[in-house]
């Protein structure tokens, strides 16, 4: 069976290219649009690709956190390695155990979290930290931005209830773990979308892992349109310090908005 016809495939490598370079942009894997891109263009199960997405998204977040923390310096290393050992174990169990849960449940859940996060940041809402507090880790100013206090009791707890879902759902969940460090974190919005990518990985890599012993996995496509995704990720990247912050900010919630109703559209489809 033809998994998809040649000009099926020439258009899934320009969309998968022009996903991946506004993505990037915000440090953002993409998921959100590239598993349902997939899903209308592919003859495959659900899980097979599923498994394809996050391989994708893999491949974005390395080129991202090559350009995010070489070229950039928006890369708090020790933070985002605490927090991808806990992302990593969570999406990889969420990737592992997806067969269980029906997507349709975890897709509503998705998408109202995505609402209340776009909300919460137009808003600026920001749970406030202080230093010397039981949980609270002070952190140093990177690329001219000034010392930050971040909330591990309050950011941990769901930081790990997201990744958990976007590995079921074969997404990187950097669509909710943004916002989350930002508004309960306390991080500036650069540096949480340069740290971002290493998150991004590990989310993608345990996920990619738990669904590769679950599915089969196509690689002969996955390569194809993972050559558009770094093309796409690596000019995408760096354009971000040429958007000013407040743009940034803008096109996040947009982005955010988008997603959330692109998802509850998908519900029903």
């Amino acid at each position: 069976m033809t998994l998809i016809s040649t000009p099926q495939l020439i258009l899934a490598i320009i969309g998968i290219l022009v996903i991946s370079f506004m993505f990037s942009i915000f440090g953002r894997g993409g998921g959100e649009f590239k598993l349902p891109l997939l899903l209308s263009m592919v003859a495959l199960p659900f899980g097979e690709l599923k498994t394809i997405s996050v391989f994708l998204i893999l491949v974005q977040g390395v080129i991202m956190l090559l350009i995010y923390s070489k070229k950039h310096h928006l890369m708090d290393w020790p933070f985002a390695i605490l927090l991808a050992g806990f992302v990593a174990i969570s999406s990889f169990f969420g990737a592992y155990f997806s067969h269980t849960v029906q997507p349709f449940y975890l897709k509503g859940l998705f998408v109202l979290v995505l609402l209340v996060s776009a909300l919460k940041m137009a808003m600026g809402v920001k749970q406030s930290a202080q230093r010397g507090r039981f949980g609270v880790w002070e952190r140093p100013g990177l690329s001219g931005h000034d010392a930050y206090f971040v909330n591990l009791i309050y950011l941990l707890p769901p930081l790990v209830a997201i990744a958990f879902i976007a590995g079921m759902l074969g997404v990187s969940g950097c669509g909710l773990i943004i916002p989350l460090t930002i508004i309960v974190g306390g991080l500036p919005i650069r540096i949480a979308i340069g740290s971002n990518t290493l998150l991004l990985i590990t989310s993608t890599g345990a996920s990619f892992s738990g669904h590769l012993m679950r599915h089969t996995f196509h690689y002969k496509l996955a390569l194809i349109l993972a050559a558009a995704t770094a093309v796409g990720a690596y000019f995408g990247s760096r354009q971000h310090t040429d958007i000013s912050e407040q743009n940034i900010k803008r096109g996040f919630i947009t982005i955010l908005l988008i997603a959330a109703l692109w998802m509850a559209v998908k519900m029903f489809w």
